[in-house]
C-alpha cells in the first residue's frame, strides 16, 4: 500500500512539472514523438503514465457520462475508417499512406484523449480535490513567471531595437530546458519560451483562468495583475485570434463570479475597475485604439500585405475541408484522411501567388502535412456528420457539468473549467488539433470532481 501511495505521489508531481513546461516548446523537440516532437510537458505526462503503469491498476472514470461519450467518439474515428477501408488504403501523400497516415493520427488522438486523461485522474484521484488546485496553479504561475521576463526582453529587443540585450541576456535562456533563446525581427512578434506567436496564445488560453482565480482566493492588491498580464501579453504577442478569446474569457469570468452571492463584492470592485480603465484609455488613446480595431479588421482581408498569405492559406484550407466534407457527409473520408482529399479542392484564389501552398502545402518533398485550422471542420471531412455530432455531444456533455456546478454548486473549480473549456471550444475555430493539455487536465478534474461530489472545492 506504501509502494502504491509512493507511485501516486511520484506520478502526481511528474504532472505538475509537466504543466510548469508547458509553454517551453522552442527546442527542436525528439522527431519520433511526431506531432508531439517540441511538447517538452508530454514528457512527463508519459513518464508520470508508465509509472501508472508500473502499479498495475489504471482506474477509469466508469462513473461519467462524459466519459462514455468520449469513447463513443473515438470509437467512431476508427469505424470511419474502416468504412472508408479501400479508399484509405488507394491514398498516397508526402510520401506517406493513408494507412500510415490513420495510424499515426489515431495514436495521437488515443495519447491526447485518452491516454492523458486517464493519467492525468489516476494521479489527482487520491489527492485532497483543494490541493490540486492550488498546486496546479502555483505550478503555472511560477512558469508564467519565466514566460513574462522572458517576453519582457523580447519586447525590447523587438519592439525598442535593443539588439544589444539578444546575446548577453536573451541567449541566457538557452540554458533553460528545452529553450532555444529566438527573436522574430522580421515581422516583430513575440512568441516568449514557445516556438511561435500562436503556441504563446494557446498556452495564454490555457492559462488564464487559473490566472483569474486569484482575483477570488488572494486578498492581495496584487491579485488582479496575474490575469492582466495574460491580458497584455496576448496583445503584444500579435496573435490576434488568442486576444480575443482571452477578452472573450475575460467577459464569461465576470459573467461567472457575478451569478454567486460568495464573490458579489468582486464582481462589483471587476466592473468599477473596469469601467474606469476603459473610460480613462479610451479617452486618452481613442484615436490608436480605433485605428488599432480597424487594423485588425482589415487584417482578416486577403489582399491585406501583412496578412494576405495567411489569410488566404487559412480560409483556402478550411474551404477544402467544407468541400471534402460535402462529398463524404454522413462518415467522413476516414480518420486522419482529410489532407488526401482535400489537396485537389484547394481554391484558385488561395493557392494564387503563394509560396505556403507551392513550398509546404502540396509539395511531396515536404513530409509535414498542411494543418486543417479548424477543429470542428476537419471532424466534419474526416469522420462525417456522425462524428461531428459524437464529438459535440461530448462537448454538450461538458458544458452541462459546467452549467450544473456553477449555477448550483458555485465552487471555485466549477469556474476555473468553465472560463477554460469557453476558451478551448473557441480556440478550435482556428487549430485543429487536440493537444491542448489544459483541456484534458480540465476533463480529468471534472472526471475526479464527480467522483468525489465536491461542492466545496
Amino acid at each position: 500500500m506504501k509502494l502504491n501511495l509512493n507511485i501516486l505521489n511520484v506520478s502526481f508531481y511528474l504532472i505538475l512539472t509537466g504543466i510548469f513546461f508547458l509553454p517551453f516548446n522552442s527546442w527542436n523537440g525528439i522527431s519520433i514523438l511526431g506531432e508531439y516532437y517540441r511538447d517538452s510537458c508530454v514528457l512527463f505526462f508519459l513518464l508520470a503514465f508508465f509509472i501508472l503503469l508500473f502499479k498495475k491498476k489504471i482506474k477509469l472514470p466508469l462513473h461519467s457520462p462524459i466519459f462514455y461519450s468520449l469513447i463513443v467518439f473515438l470509437v467512431w474515428a476508427a469505424a470511419t475508417t474502416a468504412l472508408n477501408f479501400e479508399t484509405v488504403t488507394d491514398n498516397y501523400f508526402k510520401q506517406t499512406s493513408g494507412v500510415i497516415r490513420f495510424l499515426r493520427q489515431y495514436f495521437s488522438l488515443i495519447l491526447a484523449a485518452f491516454i492523458l486523461p486517464i493519467t492525468f485522474y489516476n494521479s489527482f484521484l487520491n489527492i485532497d480535490p483543494k490541493r490540486i488546485i492550488y498546486l496546479i496553479r502555483k505550478a503555472i504561475y511560477y512558469s508564467f513567471v519565466i514566460v513574462i521576463v522572458y517576453a519582457i526582453i523580447e519586447v525590447l529587443v523587438v519592439k525598442f531595437n535593443l539588439i544589444n540585450l539578444k546575446k548577453p541576456v536573451l541567449n541566457l535562456f538557452d540554458y533553460f530546458p528545452f529553450v532555444e533563446a529566438k527573436t522574430d525581427l522580421r515581422l516583430k512578434r513575440i512568441s516568449s519560451v514557445t516556438f511561435e506567436p500562436p503556441a504563446l496564445g494557446t498556452y495564454l488560453i490555457t492559462i488564464f483562468a487559473w490566472m483569474c482565480s486569484y482575483i477570488i482566493t488572494s486578498k492581495s492588491y496584487f491579485r488582479f495583475l496575474p490575469a492582466l498580464l495574460v491580458i497584455v501579453l496576448a496583445f503584444i504577442s500579435g496573435s490576434r485570434a488568442a486576444f480575443f478569446i482571452i477578452v472573450v474569457q475575460a467577459f464569461i469570468f465576470v459573467f461567472a463570479i457575478s451569478q454567486s452571492f460568495q464573490y458579489n463584492k468582486i464582481f462589483s470592485k471587476i466592473v468599477l475597475i473596469s469601467a474606469a480603465a476603459i473610460t480613462i484609455g479610451f479617452l486618452a488613446f481613442a484615436p490608436k485604439i480605433l485605428n488599432y480595431v480597424d487594423n485588425e479588421i482589415q487584417s482578416f482581408k486577403l489582399n491585406d500585405n501583412d496578412h494576405s498569405l495567411s489569410n488566404k492559406s487559412r480560409f483556402g484550407i478550411q474551404y477544402a475541408m467544407y468541400k471534402v466534407f460535402l462529398d463524404n457527409p454522413v462518415i467522413g473520408a476516414g480518420y486522419g484522411q482529410q489532407a488526401f482529399e482535400a489537396r485537389s479542392k484547394y481554391p484558385p484564389w488561395a493557392k494564387r501567388n503563394n509560396w505556403e501552398f507551392r513550398l509546404k502545402y502540396l509539395n511531396q518533398n515536404n513530409k509535414r502535412f498542411p494543418p486543417g485550422y479548424n477543429l470542428y471542420l476537419r471532424l466534419a471531412a474526416e469522420t462525417g456528420a456522425l462524428g461531428l455530432l459524437s464529438f459535440l455531444l461530448f462537448m454538450c456533455f461538458i458544458s452541462i457539468w459546467c452549467y450544473n456546478n456553477l449555477f448550483k454548486q458555485k465552487n471555485l473549480l466549477a469556474i476555473i473549467v468553465f472560463v477554460s473549456m469557453s476558451g478551448f471550444m473557441l480556440n478550435w475555430l482556428k487549430m485543429d488539433t487536440f493537444r491542448i493539455y489544459g483541456f484534458w487536465i480540465c476533463l480529468a478534474l471534472i472526471f475526479v470532481s464527480s467522483t468525489k461530489k465536491i461542492s466545496d472545492v
